[in-house]
């Protein structure tokens, strides 16, 4: 408590703050009554247990479920799963409230393990539930996500009575389907999406049900391989189930609950403090998805959101979203709270780990029907670079509005979204099918205070790039290029990361399907930033051969020796780019990150190269002067695309833009690890 008193008052003093971190000062608003945030902080600590005891337990929840997580990081048996991190672990009261999950979980995950448990419950009541029992559930409309997101739920028991449920969570490289990876841009319907599973108990007594596991396994690719990948997920779920007992033991039941309850309720005041602070009032937000591939004309797809916020009542309203998709595009109620979840937990990391304490005070309302809450038997496939990520991205807008006023350094443009690509066929070399599932990832976005990073992925707090020797390993690939795509950024003030641009070889026929978006609504600038590049997939480029792929190609043959070049989407910019420093434009054309023509158009900037080979590159002062001048009467054209300014976006401003050093302290206290 004492770290999040000292923040305040470092972060927020003084009457005035430089209005671009150099240069001229801009009038601030007051900090608004620190005493009173103080109050709330101390009432945040009226913890009914003894403080240590409360302390060490619930560090050890999140460590349990940390610790899991690098279980089946070490032991999978996929890559993706493995170096890629697509997988979490959650611990969860007995009657399914989500009381801790891992550092470096995949966020997508969040909001599937409370319903997957109070589902599992609706068919299999505790009662029925023995020691060594353990459950694989996978149904989108009732658990979250889609069907390769596979969870295994164990049922923890002390001295003869559930006192928990661990909760493991891994997506399957393949759950049948049409197409190896089971992504399917162009299905109708959820059949055409692969098996979907009810909750069934697979190991009873700790020992596999093979005639259960053999009727999974004949419809999928790579069984054998996803039966490891399984036995990962039975570890970590054991792992759990012994650190939550260690501390029964410890402690006692009884004392477990109060931990629980108290975790829920210390979550639950620091939240209120936090809104507390904010101000009253409503904001709304839109962006779009690509296209319904399956519609009459292939219209794009509307998300919209309206957030309302009474004193430290928080509610958004998305039920003016746009119908139900007939491609697979949108999600279930519960991926759409885990969306608003990330997007909020994205603006408040010190409120870290997500739990019910924060759960039960969002107030989140949809319809039926929209492409935000789908209705069985839509297909749901593609919903995490579908309507996941516009929810995460609208909700972040959203809380823009209050957060601009009072804490600037946690406004942000949108980010990279997922895109999946999956290749599926014989390989040569080791005899055997395969299934290659990868994602794009970087830039992020843009801060308000500095540039976003490049080639990474944060937003999902988890993902990491598959380095391409552990893919050329493993798959009948071979990368030519793996590296930055110049100009890719949203550029700003404050411009966003840069896209990875990965470009392989494929060494024998595939069959290839890419599920992703945000090739035409690009991740959104704000406060008169650019939106950043799009997302690409184009296969022999620059031959006789070449075709754009686009973000939807679905089934598509590719030859031995086809070249496929893939490319995420940048970060939207933050602020005019016509007043970054002339210095720091110069500075990403040295490292290759922007091209001179670029730094010209977007930044004004003129650059003179004296000597390539030396890295003597110049600015020319009096002609920047000159061309800016001349930019800012012309101004940057408005839209969604790439490199436009985002019409609602330049919108959202910001009351100053916080120096690096004035956003220190509150970053050093309130990013958890994996952040």
């Amino acid at each position: 408590m004492e770290r999040e008193i000292k923040a305040l008052e470092s972060g927020r003093g003084g009457a005035e703050a430089p209005a671009r971190g150099r240069g001229r000062a801009a009038p601030r608003k007051p900090a608004a009554a620190v005493v009173d945030v103080k109050e709330k902080l101390a009432k945040a600590a009226d913890i009914g247990m003894d403080l240590i005891t409360f302390e060490v337990m619930r560090n050890a929840f999140v460590a349990a479920c940390y610790e899991a997580s690098t279980t089946i990081e070490r032991v999978a048996y996929h890559p993706v799963v493995g170096m890629g991190r697509d997988r979490s672990n959650a611990l969860l009261t007995r009657d399914g409230r989500l009381v801790a999950h891992g550092f470096t979980d995949a966020a997508a995950h969040y909001a599937s393990f409370g319903p997957s448990v109070r589902e599992l419950l609706k068919d299999v009541p505790l009662a029925e539930m023995r020691p060594g029992d353990t459950f694989l559930f996978s149904d989108p409309y009732r658990t979250g996500s889609h069907v390769n997101d596979t969870r295994l739920i164990r049922p923890i028991f002390h001295a003869g009575e559930i006192v928990a449920f661990a909760c493991t969570v891994i997506h399957w490289a393949d759950m049948g389907g049409p197409n190896p990876g089971t992504f399917n841009p162009e299905a109708t319907t959820c059949y055409a999406e692969g098996i979907r599973i009810p909750p069934i108990r697979l190991f009873k007594e700790d020992r596999l049900d093979e005639e259960l596991w053999s009727f999974i396994a004949i419809n999928i690719r790579g069984s054998i391989e996803r039966r490891a990948d399984l036995q990962a997920q039975v570890e970590a779920s054991k792992l759990i189930e012994r650190r939550v007992k260690e501390l029964c033991e410890r402690y006692g039941k009884d004392t477990l609950y109060q931990a629980f309850e108290e975790q829920f309720n210390y979550s639950e005041r620091l939240m209120l403090a936090e809104l507390a602070e904010l101000p009253d009032g409503s904001w709304e937000f839109e962006d779009w998805g690509d296209q319904d591939v399956n519609a009459p004309g292939k219209p794009p797809i509307y998300v919209h959101c309206k957030m309302t916020k009474r004193g430290t009542k928080l509610a958004f309203d998305w039920s003016k979203s746009g119908p139900q998709p007939k491609a697979s595009w949108g999600c279930s109620y519960a991926t759409l709270t885990g969306g608003n979840y990330l997007g909020f937990m994205i603006c408040f990391p010190q409120l870290f780990p997500l739990n019910e304490g924060i759960i039960r005070n969002l107030e989140i309302v949809s319809k039926k029907g929209t492409c935000v809450d789908v209705v069985e038997p839509a297909p749901t496939t593609g919903y995490c670079s579908g309507a996941f990520d516009k929810v995460e991205a609208v909700t972040i807008a959203c809380l823009a509005g209050p957060l601009g006023k009072v804490q600037p350094w946690r406004v942000y443009p949108a980010a990279v979204s997922l895109t999946n690509l999956c290749m599926g066929g014989y390989n040569p070399r080791t005899k055997k099918q395969f299934v290659q599932y990868t994602y794009a990832v970087g830039g992020e976005n843009a801060r308000t205070f500095k540039d976003g990073k490049s080639l990474i992925f944060m937003r999902f707090c988890n993902a990491r790039t598959i380095p391409q020797e552990l893919e050329e390993r493993w798959f009948p690939v071979v990368f030519t290029r793996y590296e930055a795509r110049r100009d890719s950024c949203g550029h700003g003030m404050r411009r966003g990361g840069f896209a990875l641009v990965r470009e392989f070889d494929v060494l024998t026929d595939v069959t290839m399907t890419i599920h992703g978006d945000r090739e035409k609504f690009a991740p959104f600038g704000i406060s008169g930033g650019l939106n950043a590049g799009g997302s690409m997939l184009i296969v022999n480029k620059g031959t006789k051969r070449e075709m754009n792929a686009g973000m939807y190609a679905t089934g598509v043959r590719i030859r031995k020796g086809d070249r496929i070049f893939y490319s995420s989407a940048g970060g939207g910019g933050f602020g005019n780019p016509l007043d970054r420093e002339p210095e720091l434009v110069l500075t990403d054309v040295m490292d290759e990150w922007l091209t001179i023509e670029a730094a010209k158009k977007y930044y004004g900037v003129v650059i003179k190269v004296k000597d390539a080979e030396a890295l003597d590159h110049r600015i020319d002062r009096d002609a920047t002067r000159k061309l800016r001048a001349k930019l800012r009467k012309k101004k940057f054209p408005e839209g969604t695309g790439p490199h436009q300014v985002h019409p609602l976006g330049k919108k959202i401003r910001v009351a100053w833009v916080p120096t690096e050093e004035e956003v220190a302290p509150h970053i050093t206290v309130s990013r958890p690890p994996g952040w």
